[in-house]
């Protein structure tokens, strides 16, 4: 029997892959609801669910949440009985299959992009938005005109290979149908979206040079595209007109739907040796890594793999170019007490540093072996300021905090970021070092940026000015950094380089950069509104406000029992 509830399907109109599961559900009958999506991040009904894969589409059966096309497809397949697309014979499912690699996977689709008109203004290569999107969706790959201009002659001698391939082959007996068949099947849908977005899709008009590529040359090929569209414009027509969800009526519905899980059972012999129950995240392998979903895996076969999110969803993933990673459980990886020595941490409330430091003891579990010794540095002598600089260079030689002088290590360890991989190599976690992971190491880098623009300036404001010093193009300067750096962070809250905020402890590259946000509202004196043209990233913030290692480090007052500096020369 065919589910409960019509499936919810989130697309958006230009999507070619969501064209893929539009004309599957036209030629089928197949009623369904929709979620409309934005064309590019954020995607905030997706993240309300508690899905990070950023790819489009997605369908959703009750709580059952199917990721990637070609999953949706083959889903819908088994879940709606009797299926008119459905291959005959093992042999026309394994052609299916190849046609669907083939396009996706064997250099289709990838070669296909690189005929996207970058020459005409009403092309999605036009829309910065839209570049900026895919720039990071790609992994940093921008389709900058020059980019496309040169991709461009590689790009059509290949699909004039598939072109080649398909009158030649596959239709050159005059067949309808890419299996011979008397009506569509799947496999025409696999083999036929490249080329209905090459010759019939709006963005991709004159993307074909029509003196090699038209229906002259390939009659074959041109007419079974048309023929293959006047059937889904016939069936359409007889389809009722979809129900459009909003974010909120969505995931009422999704929340409070009572079908049962698909169950695709548990196989205890994969190589990656999973256990049902570990936490995991899922990503894709090829492009894309940025959208990662989080949960425990509840499923696992060949070829698919189930994890349920923090919300109670199902989500599904192929396992064909996914990537399944094991998420470091701090309960299990931490040493024992025993093992982790006695800190203190050299400190004063007021430095971004300091408190980004112990904002990762605390987000480690950490902080309880830390003692706090509260200390005043400054690189000159003035009063006030510079009253421990005698001290804190038994530690570090640069009189700067934060120091940490753990007592297997009577000299200390400073600088933040070498204080924080030691804290992190404390508490054992591991990450891979994946795009993902160099892009937030690179944000590590742009706010301990805004750090040093920030100290620069009161510095500048504080000292200098009082000795008639003041150099305002120089704070200018500073400011700049600042406001360019939160312009980069804005960016990577709204594309999803930045993970939301979850019940895991988070890294020290995202403390970081919530640090370096706070400390530009804190610092008055910068005269600078950071909310302002940045709702990504206060939303991002509003999460990073209510976590317990940001509530127990306020600059504004001491952390904690302080140890008298004088008292002690060496810890």
């Amino acid at each position: 029997m065919p589910p409960s509830s019509n499936p919810i399907l989130f697309h958006y109109p230009p999507s070619i892959y969501s064209h893929r599961v539009l004309w599957y559900l036209w030629l089928r009958g197949i009623e369904y609801y929709e979620c409309i999506q934005p064309p590019v991040m954020p995607r905030p009904d997706l993240a309300s669910i508690g899905v990070g894969y950023r790819k489009i589409p997605i369908l959703a059966i009750g709580k059952d949440v199917y990721c990637d096309s070609r999953l949706i497809i083959s889903k819908l397949e088994e879940q709606y009985p009797n299926s008119s697309l459905r291959t005959s014979t093992l042999a026309e499912e394994g052609m299916r299959r190849l046609f669907e690699n083939f396009s996706v996977d064997g250099g289709v689709f990838a070669n296909t992009v690189k005929l996207m008109p970058y020459w005409t203004d009403s092309g999605l290569l036009q829309n910065k938005v839209f570049l900026d999107d895919r720039q990071n969706l790609s992994g940093g790959r921008r389709m900058t005109k020059e980019a496309m201009e040169a991709g461009r002659p590689d790009g059509l001698q290949h699909i004039r290979q598939v072109f080649d391939l398909f009158e030649r082959t596959f239709l050159a007996d005059g067949r309808e149908w890419v299996l011979g068949t008397k009506e569509p099947t799947v496999a025409d849908i696999d083999a036929v979206w490249p080329f209905e977005w090459m010759i019939v899709d709006r963005y991709m008009k004159e993307c074909l040079p029509e003196e090699t590529i038209n229906d002259k040359i390939y009659p074959k090929v041109y007419a079974w595209v048309r023929r293959f569209m006047e059937k889904v414009e016939e069936k359409k027509k007889s389809c009722p007109t979809p129900i459009t969800l909003d974010g909120e009526t969505m995931a009422s519905q999704m929340m409070s739907a009572s079908s049962p899980f698909d169950d695709i059972g548990f196989v205890n012999d994969d190589p990656l040796a999973f256990k049902s129950g570990d936490e995991v995240h899922v990503f894709p392998s090829d492009y894309g890594q940025v959208g990662v979903s989080r949960g425990a895996i509840i499923g696992l076969s060949t070829n698919e793999v189930v994890i349920q999110n923090d919300k109670g969803l199902y989500l599904h993933f192929p396992r064909w170019n996914f990537s399944i990673k094991k998420v470091p459980s701090l309960s299990t990886s931490t040493p024992s007490q025993k093992q982790i020595p006695k800190m203190r941490l050299i400190y004063h409330p007021a430095s971004p540093y300091t408190r980004k430091v112990f904002m990762l003891a605390h987000e480690l579990d950490l902080a309880k072996y830390i003692t706090l010794q509260k200390v005043v540095v400054c690189p000159v002598p003035f009063p006030g300021w510079s009253d421990n600089n005698a001290d804190v260079s038994v530690y570090n030689p640069m009189t700067k905090i934060p120091c940490l002088v753990p007592e297997d290590i009577p000299d200390g360890v400073f600088d933040s970021k070498a204080i924080c991989e030691y804290l992190e190599n404390l508490a054992s976690t591991t990450r891979t070092k994946d795009t993902k992971y160099w892009q937030l190491r690179t944000l590590h880098a742009c706010a301990d940026g805004m750090m040093d623009a920030a100290v620069l300036i009161a510095y500048e404001i504080r000292i200098r000015k009082e000795r008639g010093l003041l150099f305002e193009e120089w704070l200018e300067g500073q400011r700049q950094k600042i406001i360019r750096g939160l312009d980069r962070l804005e960016s990577a809250a709204k594309s999803g380089v930045l993970p939301e905020p979850g019940n895991a402890p988070a890294s020290a590259d995202e403390v970081a950069v919530a640090v370096a946000t706070a400390m530009t509202s804190q610092m008055g004196y910068l005269g600078i509104e950071w909310k302002e043209g940045r709702p990504n990233l206060q939303e991002w913030m509003k999460k990073w406000e209510v976590r317990p290692s940001f509530e127990k480090t306020p600059p504004t007052k001491d952390w904690g029992v302080s140890v008298d500096v004088k008292s002690v020369s060496k810890i």
